[in-house]
């Protein structure tokens, strides 16, 4: 069940492309491109300049960051066949963030895509692990914990996705998805999870 969660790298890989490809419009600035016309269009509607822009993208950049050492660190865990509940559920409202937050620099053809295999890549984890373990569980098991951050994470992704016209209503609707309404907040869920890593440390400490 643990290797269940392993972060696809092809989710990585497809925002990393995307951020290289804003950075370049960014950088150098050209109305006739088509995804700097919608996001500088975006921009206007939100009455925001373009150095805030850059700002915006910076944080997105910093979020990325911290997301991809947090992957790192939770993947190396998995391989050695632990289960680290609080790495998992900060890599699920890191990237929450970052579909809520910062959607809008996905808006071209590539950004869809991206958004697409992003939501079908997490629906595919949070359903192998609800069939692994074969319950949600209890607010006290692993399990309940981490699919409880990814239902957070999966509503925020296909949010976006109809946000920026990667998945229809119609496409979403044949994801299957079932209830996906998260039963704790992101703040209960990380304190649970913080509970899970120290009782861990308590215990090997004994």
């Amino acid at each position: 069940m643990v290797h269940s969660f392993v972060f696809p790298q092809e989710t990585i890989a497809s925002i990393q492309q995307q951020l290289e490809k804003l950075q370049g419009c960014l950088n150098n600035p050209n109305p006739q491109d088509e995804v700097m016309a919608e996001i500088l269009e975006l921009a206007n509607s939100r009455k925001i300049s373009l150095s805030q822009l850059r700002e915006e993208f910076k944080e997105f950049q910093h979020n990325l960051n911290r997301f991809t050492k947090l992957r790192e660190q939770l993947n190396e865990k998995i391989k050695q066949g632990e289960l680290a509940v609080l790495l998992c559920v900060k890599c699920n409202f890191i990237l929450k963030e970052i579909a809520g937050e910062y959607w809008y620099f996905f808006l071209n053809k590539d950004g869809k895509e991206t958004f697409k295999i992003m939501a079908k890549d997490f629906i595919n984890i949070y359903q192998t692990l609800k069939i692994a373990s074969g319950y949600e569980g209890d607010e006290n098991e692993d399990t309940y914990i981490i699919l409880q951050s990814l239902k957070h994470l999966i509503q925020s992704l296909v949010q976006a996705s109809l946000r920026v016209n990667a998945l229809s209503e119609e496409e979403v609707s044949g994801l299957d998805l079932g209830d996906i309404t998260p039963q704790e907040s992101e703040t209960m869920l990380t304190s649970l999870a913080s509970t899970k890593k120290w009782d861990w440390v308590y215990k090997n400490l004994a």
